[in-house]
């Protein structure tokens, strides 16, 4: 199978693949670049500054990734945002709140998609398109597990 071919037949299953994994030991601060990471049910990655709560991990497609990372007009959230697990090959567009993930031996409940958009964002004011504000996807740590770079992201439940 083309590797295109093989791309489209995971997105049509909701499986993608984990290609970054980022902690963020404190708010503010320069994240880590891990290999694989320790997430803990009801509490999110541990060592991260953002545990407990809604928004326990923060889960972005590669693919908004790289068109941020293209775009000459930046929005305020291109350098205020930073996800933890970057995932290639799953349409975020698939998820929806209460989706349940698997990837590595956890499992993640997404409970809110999209972030807001900020009143003084260039973007936002000259009425350019964000591709960031749809395509983030929060999440808690439903059943603890390691998760790794390379694992698959299966999307185990749909609601809706």
């Amino acid at each position: 199978m083309a590797p295109d071919a093989a791309l489209y037949a995971q997105e049509a299953q909701g499986v993608g693949l984990i290609v970054c994994l980022t902690r963020y030991p404190a708010k503010g601060k320069a994240g880590e670049a891990l290999q694989e990471m320790a997430l803990r049910e009801g509490a999110g990655i541990v060592g991260d500054a953002h545990q407990g709560g809604a928004r326990q991990i923060s889960l972005l497609a590669a693919d908004v990734r790289r068109w941020i990372d293209a775009q000459i007009e930046g929005g305020l959230c291109f350098h205020r945002f930073r996800e933890n697990v970057l995932i290639e090959g799953l349409p975020m567009d698939m998820l929806e709140s209460d989706s349940l993930l698997s990837a590595g031996t956890a499992h993640m409940r997404i409970n809110k998609i999209q972030k807001a958009c900020f009143d003084d964002c260039s973007r936002f004011t000259q009425g350019l398109p964000c591709r960031l504000a749809g395509s983030v996807a929060y999440a808690t740590v439903e059943q603890g597990g390691m998760i790794r770079v390379g694992d698959s992201v299966e999307l185990r439940t749909h609601h809706g």
